[in-house]
C-alpha cells in the first residue's frame, strides 16, 4: 500500500505595493494647510514631469501630497502625472484621491463652512458625477470643530449636495508666478525642497495663457451660483482622472467667499483674499479628520 502524496499548497504572495491616498490642493495657501497636518517621510520628495510630490502621513494614514496649480488643465495634468508615477512598479500606488481646498459658497454654505458635495459637474450642471459612496458615508459621520473669527455664528460641515468646477482659461494652463506668494506662487512655503529658483510651469504656460486666456480671466464672477454648495476651478477635473483610473474620490472645500460675511466685502475676489487661509485651514482640518476615520 502506497502512502498518498501530500497535496501541493499554492503559494500566496502578499502584494508589496504600498497603498496611499493622493491629497491634492491647488495653490500654496491650500497646500500649506494640508502640509501643516502632514508628517513627512524621511525622504519625502518625488519629482515627476517637473511636478513635486511629498510623501508622508496624515492622521496616521499614508499619503502623497501635491499642489496642482490653479485651474482645470493644471489639475488634470498633475493628477495624471501622479497616477503615471505611482504604480505597482514604483512600490507605491494611488488607492484614493482627496481634494482639499477652498471654494465659493452658495446654496446651503457660507464663509468658513466646509462643503463635501455628493456629486460634481464640469459643465455647469448639465451632467454630474458622484463621488465615492463609501467615502461620502464616512464623511457624513464626521464631527469637526471648525475655525471661525468674528463670524457671529458657528461654521458647519455640509455633506451632500452639488459642486461645480469651471475656469476661464480656455483650455490652457494657468501659469504660476515664481515667488508669487500664497495664491499665485509655484511652491508651497513649507516644503523641504522650497527654492527661490523654482519656476513651476511659468515659462511653459505664460505665453499661451496671455494669448488665449488673459481677456477671459478679466471677466470675474462676483457671486457663486446658488445651485451649488461649492464652486471652484479644480475638483471635478481631479475627479474625472480618478474615475478614469477606477479610484475612489472625494472633494473637501472650505468656503472662502459667498454669504455670511460680517465685513460685507463685495464678493469674489475681495472675500477670497481675506478669508482664504481660514477656509483652507478648515478644509485641511476636515481632510485630516476624514483620513483618520476612513483612510487607505
Amino acid at each position: 500500500m502506497t502512502a498518498a502524496e501530500p497535496e501541493e499548497v499554492p503559494t500566496v504572495t502578499a502584494d508589496p505595493t504600498e497603498q496611499r491616498t493622493l491629497v491634492l490642493s491647488a495653490f500654496p495657501a491650500e497646500a500649506d494647510a494640508v502640509l501643516s497636518r502632514t508628517k513627512l517621510d524621511p525622504s519625502p520628495v518625488v519629482v515627476a514631469d517637473r511636478r513635486h510630490f511629498y510623501l508622508g502621513s496624515i492622521s496616521g494614514r499614508k499619503v502623497v501630497v501635491a499642489m496642482t496649480g490653479i485651474g482645470l488643465v493644471n489639475t488634470t495634468d498633475t493628477t495624471e502625472t501622479a497616477f503615471a508615477r505611482f504604480t505597482r512598479n514604483s512600490g507605491i500606488a494611488i488607492a484614493a484621491v482627496v481634494f482639499s481646498g477652498v471654494a465659493g459658497g452658495a446654496g446651503r454654505t457660507s464663509i468658513a463652512d466646509v462643503a463635501i458635495p455628493a456629486r460634481w459637474t464640469l459643465d455647469d450642471g448639465t451632467t454630474f458625477h458622484p463621488v465615492d459612496s463609501r467615502m461620502l458615508a464616512a464623511a457624513e459621520r464626521l464631527s469637526v470643530a471648525l475655525t471661525h473669527v468674528n463670524l457671529q455664528r458657528r461654521p458647519q460641515v455640509f455633506v451632500g449636495g452639488d459642486g461645480c468646477s469651471w475656469d476661464t482659461n480656455n483650455g490652457v494652463a494657468f501659469p504660476c508666478i515664481p515667488n508669487g506668494g500664497d495664491v499665485f506662487g509655484c511652491q508651497p512655503r513649507n516644503v523641504p525642497d522650497r527654492s527661490i529658483l523654482h519656476t513651476g510651469n511659468f515659462f511653459q504656460a505664460a505665453g499661451p495663457w496671455l494669448k488665449n486666456a488673459l481677456a477671459s480671466n478679466l471677466r470675474v464672477r462676483l457671486t457663486s451660483n446658488p445651485a451649488f454648495d461649492a464652486t471652484d476651478m479644480e475638483t471635478a477635473a481631479a475627479q474625472a482622472v480618478a474615475d478614469a483610473h477606477g479610484v475612489p474620490f472625494l472633494g473637501i472645500r472650505g468656503i472662502s467667499d459667498g454669504p455670511g460675511d460680517p465685513l460685507h466685502l463685495p464678493g469674489f475676489p475681495f472675500q477670497f483674499f481675506f478669508y482664504k487661509k481660514m477656509a483652507a485651514r478648515n478644509a485641511a482640518r476636515v481632510t485630516a479628520a476624514f483620513l483618520r476615520s476612513w483612510g487607505v
